[in-house]
């Protein structure tokens, strides 16, 4: 009997070096055996990892063919995941929903970088008819950083590009640099590489190149998955610059403005949460209970931020997610903890 296609591809990519692991068919989410990953054991302590059974989503990604075989001749049906920080690969996941654009095109276009700021004329960003997805921000940023020619053409720079069936782009890279974390692109344009641009890296995942969904089929366009090419170096380094994990606090957390009111408490509450983020995507064990530390001190800080509530706890889920908590188990622990900070308000001091 034939393999099926989704495991053929799978050891395909596993044979060029792609760390694979199995998604839901129904919900392109990685499949579980414990229950939910409830019970809070290391990863690498994992009865389910030890017996060579999938679990703790892209921790459980592997090379080996007979590791995938069985996965896929229990689930069949699986849609093959590549890995990205295990496969030394980072995607660049531009999206092209119709959403609206961020309240402020100087800041919110390309987070991080104010517009009004940079020796560009305000024509090429100040027009909201110009934005429609992120390949219009990426093109945007490839304008402003890359120079006159920002994409080389030469081999060794091409990613792995595929069309996704929403509309889509996947480019896949190498790794710019290694302790890179996922980052996903903020409605707002509070964070991120630019407006509607995720960047999938570290304990993250992606649907593998060539791979066929309900919904569709990811087809590469061009690149050569055996050997994805490297950033141009002006991408790289804006990569590095939104993805890089936030240094560790050598003492208290960065002080803002005097009055702590207004903005500057909003940007105290993202500092927060993008250090535990980081803080948590390099912990082996005990991530659940950070999580949950890290969401009460956020929902002590709501009130005073002024940001949205939703806006927050969608941050902490994702934060728990990236660090490999199960998404149930992310919004569990943060919906609990998260309310019970909010009834012990916290106005810093400065």
């Amino acid at each position: 009997m034939s393999e099926p296609p989704s495991l053929a591809l799978a050891l395909r990519l596993a044979a060029r070096g792609w760390h694979i692991l199995p998604l839901s068919a129904a919900s392109k989410r990685p499949l579980g055996n414990c229950p939910d990953c409830a019970a809070d054991h290391k990863p690498d302590e994992c009865p389910c990892l030890a017996a060579g059974r999938w679990c703790h989503g892209v921790r459980a990604a592997t090379t080996d063919p007979a590791i995938l075989t069985a996965w896929w001749q229990a689930q069949p049906r699986a849609i093959p995941g590549a890995a990205a920080g295990p496969s030394g690969l980072v995607l660049l996941d531009i999206d092209a929903h119709n959403s609206e654009l961020p309240p402020s095109l100087a800041t919110g276009l390309l987070p991080g970088i104010d517009l009004a700021t940079e020796p560009v004329d305000a024509g090429t960003w100040n027009n909201p008819g110009r934005f429609h997805d992120g390949r219009d921000t990426l093109a945007l940023l490839a304008r402003l950083r890359g120079g006159p020619r920002p994409w080389p053409t030469s081999p060794e720079y091409q990613p792995v590009t595929a069309a996704t069936p929403s509309g889509g782009i996947h480019l896949w890279y190498q790794a710019p640099a290694t302790e890179l974390r996922q980052m996903l692109s903020d409605p707002a344009g509070r964070y991120g590489l630019a407006w509607q641009v995720d960047i999938k890296a570290g304990w993250s995942y992606g649907i593998a190149p060539s791979a066929v969904t309900a919904a569709g089929t990811y087809q590469v366009q061009r690149g050569n998955p055996g050997h994805p090419g490297r950033m141009p170096d002006w991408l790289a380094r804006e990569t590095i610059r939104a993805a890089a994990p936030a240094p560790r606090p050598s003492g208290p957390p960065a002080e803002v403005a005097a009055s702590r009111e207004g903005p500057g408490s909003a940007a105290y509450l993202n500092t927060v949460i993008n250090r535990g983020t980081a803080q948590l995507a390099l912990m082996k064990d005990g991530r659940k209970r950070a999580l949950s530390a890290l969401a009460f001190h956020a929902g002590g800080l709501l009130t005073w931020s002024g940001l949205d509530k939703r806006d927050v706890t969608n941050q902490l889920i994702r934060a728990g997610t990236t660090a490999g908590v199960s998404l149930r188990e992310s919004t569990r622990i943060v919906t609990r903890a998260f309310a019970n900070g909010v009834t012990h308000p916290i106005t810093p001091r400065g």
